[in-house]
């Protein structure tokens, strides 16, 4: 019994030194560090969707939006219709009493991430440091979702619990995981396709990769039909003028940049964005194929999400600031090894903040606004960053054993994984 206690006791206390550190580093960030996002335009946007579904309104209808919001609406309402009713409770509250709920909740989601990071795949990294490169990396990605209120740092955390039960064998606790996180934007269920890679106790799960995406299918598609008639507006919605620059960091937002051109639906002609996408993703996936392979054989859980979760990204048409918190981790953990000769973790974190750190020290300094604004390499720069971490990776760490980071309670080397 005082053995449980102790314990108890010692769990609170570190979550709440973590959440104080977290806090602490998290209320200068969101002051100082520039974004573009005024007002939590994706936590309104949530809002007015479910009350317009609440009067039997298309929340999918911007109309319907600024007809609820007695004014114009900054964004449309893109998710599928199952996520409305989960965001009832916070419809239920006047708008800015749910944006200040909705925040709260998002600095402990903040917290549960960074002690889920260190506890299974940063064992040995300083929590304050972690922290920090937590608050600040890749141009503050968790500044820029608390500013926006979107739902990002929900998925994190349900993508990382699931990729920690993936690295101790429970495939099926990750692929609800996954299910769950990939509610609201559908991506994210690329992932299942960890399932189909053998471990040294597990064999492909094809039929339950099977089953997790038709749950997903029927969790999104069920509702859109049998539901109230405005569900079916998630069918109608028309893509809209692709973001770019400093706040979708991603190939598609170069080419998109480059060729001048935010608004033309990809499957449309010219497709020129298209072609140049496809071309860089293939030239990315063939570059990669050889270290997928001694990954595939080396059957390692931890070493696959990690290389997963920086594919991904890479890929991604769509990879918004705040979705770059799904690749800290894989940065420090997977891409530092191979660093090691010019200082490992301590080169990866500070290149990590640098970006954020940077921007923060010219609002600090009142340097006029021309000095920040962000022409092509820097607005991309958290992409271009990651994607030399993954060159990086496949020429001097692909090859090599990476070593082992269990929970904090298993010793290195001889972690233990349940079938």
């Amino acid at each position: 019994m005082g053995g449980i206690l102790k314990g108890l006791v010692i769990g609170v206390g570190r979550w709440l030194l973590t959440a104080a550190i977290v806090f602490v580093l998290l209320a200068p960030a969101v002051s100082f560090v520039p974004t573009s996002i005024r007002q939590p335009w994706d936590l309104k946007t949530y809002w007015f969707a479910s009350r317009a579904a609440s009067q039997g309104l298309n929340p999918y209808d911007t109309d319907n939006l600024t007809r609820v919001a007695g004014g114009a609406v900054g964004m449309p309402f893109l998710y599928p219709p199952i996520t409305v009713p989960l965001l009832t409770p916070l419809a239920a509250m006047p708008v800015e009493r749910a944006s200040q709920v909705w925040s709260s909740i998002k600095l402990l989601l903040l917290v549960a991430l960074v002690l889920l990071w260190r506890s299974f795949f940063l064992p040995d990294f300083h929590l304050l440091l972690l922290a920090f490169v937590a608050v600040f990396g890749f141009n503050a990605a968790s500044v820029w979702d608390f500013r926006s209120g979107n739902v990002a740092m929900l998925e994190q955390l349900l993508l990382w619990v699931g990729f920690a039960a993936y690295t101790r064998e429970h495939r099926l606790a990750f692929a609800l995981c996954v299910v769950a996180a990939a509610l609201f934007k559908i991506l994210p269920a690329a992932f299942l396709a960890l399932l189909l890679v053998p471990s040294r106790n597990r064999q492909p799960a094809w039929k339950l990769a099977a089953g997790a995406l038709a749950l997903l299918a029927g969790l999104v598609l069920v509702p859109a039909l049998a539901g109230p008639a405005w569900a079916r507006g998630f069918f109608h919605l028309m893509p809209g003028e692709r973001p770019s620059g400093v706040v979708n960091p991603s190939a598609l937002g170069i080419i998109d940049t480059l060729l001048g051109d935010h608004a033309t639906p990809l499957t449309r002609p010219p497709f020129h964005a298209l072609a140049l996408l496809l071309a860089f993703d293939a030239a990315l996936v063939g570059l990669s194929v050889p270290t997928l392979r001694r990954l595939w054989r080396r059957r390692d859980p931890r070493e696959w999400v990690l290389a997963a979760a920086i594919l991904y990204a890479l890929l991604a048409p769509r990879m918004m600031v705040y979705s770059y918190l799904l690749v800290l981790v894989p940065a420090l953990a997977l891409v530092a090894p191979a660093l090691a000769p010019i200082g490992g973790r301590a080169t990866v974190a500070a290149l990590l903040v640098a970006q954020a750190l940077w921007n923060m020290s010219l609002v600090l300094l009142n340097a006029p606004p021309e000095s920040m604004r962000s022409g092509i390499l820097r607005a991309n720069l958290s992409f271009l960053i990651l994607l030399a971490f993954w060159l990086t990776y496949l020429v001097r760490g692909g090859g090599r054993r990476q070593a082992p980071a269990g929970p904090r309670n298993q010793t290195r080397g001889h972690r233990r994984t349940r079938p």
